[in-house]
């Protein structure tokens, strides 16, 4: 059976963590606030800026003082996705949470694709369609991490590490383990299926990046990653997953 149409109002907190974006945040942005303004009952942004050395901080600043539903944190050095991910999540009010990129790889206005699925549900997985515009080095990474995570864990979604959207009053209970760029999401979703959570995944387009830089697969990120998994699943191999 599909799920019942929620009839709770909408509330969304969208989280847009971002390094040296400068290029990419005004206008992410603001197209996020138009999405918002016609899909959510109430909603609020909140832009992380993890240590940029561009304007990408003073340009924060400036749209949270145009917008008061936009809100910035300032992370006094870089500390990467998974931590400013984590740090927004703690920070969030309304009753989902959604992070998406500065370069928007999930559009604002798919954002209505989602709502259906909330209804009883704790997680809700974008599920990309076509990954045909990841680099060869980006789709060899990915292609390895996946092989490790049904190798170590078995999850049941297939899709671990694209956006995903959280049941505030279940996301700020879990007490996180990880602080890799591409190991949060993974534990968030693993420790929701472990503990009889309702884990729902919609197919949905991918939006590659038009401008700046990625900064996902640096090696030193994949080391922190494996380090992240190995420690999870001793952990969790010892002292299971409550």
């Amino acid at each position: 059976m599909p799920p019942a149409e929620s009839t709770e109002p909408f509330e969304l907190t969208v989280i847009m963590p971002g390094l040296n974006e400068e290029s990419n945040i005004e206008a992410a942005v603001r197209e996020m606030t138009t999405a918002l303004r016609q899909l959510a009952d109430d909603w609020e942004i909140l832009i992380v800026d993890d240590g940029s050395t561009d304007r990408t901080g003073e340009i924060a600043d400036r749209l949270a003082a145009e917008e008061p539903r936009v809100r910035v944190l300032h992370n006094e050095r870089n500390v990467d996705y998974g931590i400013s991910l984590a740090r927004g999540i703690a920070a969030a009010s309304c009753a989902w949470i959604l992070h998406d990129g500065m370069d928007l790889p999930l559009a604002p206005k798919d954002i209505a694709v989602f709502r259906s699925q909330f209804a009883g549900a704790d997680v809700v997985v974008a599920q990309r369609i076509d990954r045909s515009a990841h680099s060869p080095w980006r789709k060899v990474t990915s292609a390895v991490h996946s092989l490790l995570m049904r190798g170590l864990f078995r999850p049941k979604t297939r899709d671990l590490n694209f956006v995903q959207f959280y049941r505030r009053d279940w996301a700020q209970t879990i007490a996180l383990r990880s602080t890799s760029p591409a190991f949060v999401t993974p534990e968030l979703i693993l420790r929701a299926e472990r503990m009889g959570r309702v884990v729902r995944a919609v197919e949905v387009e991918f939006r590659h990046r038009q401008r700046g830089q990625a900064h996902y697969g640096r090696p030193k990120d994949i080391l922190w990653t494996l380090r992240d998994m190995l420690a999870l699943r001793l952990h969790t191999g010892w002292r299971g997953w409550s």
